[in-house]
């Protein structure tokens, strides 16, 4: 069962660590398709938090392809890069379907608006 991570006050939802891999596809500077291989390290019912080899600019919009923890089916997920620290960047989701939501719920425990 993932760890659950102190989260400051600033945070409206509580990361859960993970140790997943993830593919995630972005359009370069120059307007080419490209995507990368990388790990994920935690999970919130609002995004997920990764290290990826490779330069993405915050504010690009990305795709994640991944398996969540006690699921087995891959899934996609639409998410803008909101943070960066070297490789390590913080996705926040933005098109999330409501089966993926159910998917998170069993690694994060229920939704709740405002947490």
């Amino acid at each position: 069962m993932p760890t659950e991570l102190p989260a400051p006050e600033t945070r409206r939802w509580t990361r859960h660590k993970i140790d997943v891999r993830l593919r995630v596809s972005f359009v370069l500077s120059d307007g080419k398709a490209s995507d990368a291989f990388g790990r994920a390290n935690n999970l919130s019912h609002g995004g997920i938090e990764a290290y990826i080899p490779c330069s993405i600019t915050v504010g690009a919009a990305v795709q994640a392809e991944l398996t969540f923890p006690d699921c087995s089916k891959e899934v996609k997920v639409k998410a803008v890069v909101r943070t960066c620290a070297g490789f390590r960047y913080g996705l926040e989701f933005t098109e999330v379907s409501g089966e993926v939501r159910e998917m998170i719920a069993k690694t994060c425990g229920p939704f709740r608006a405002g947490v």
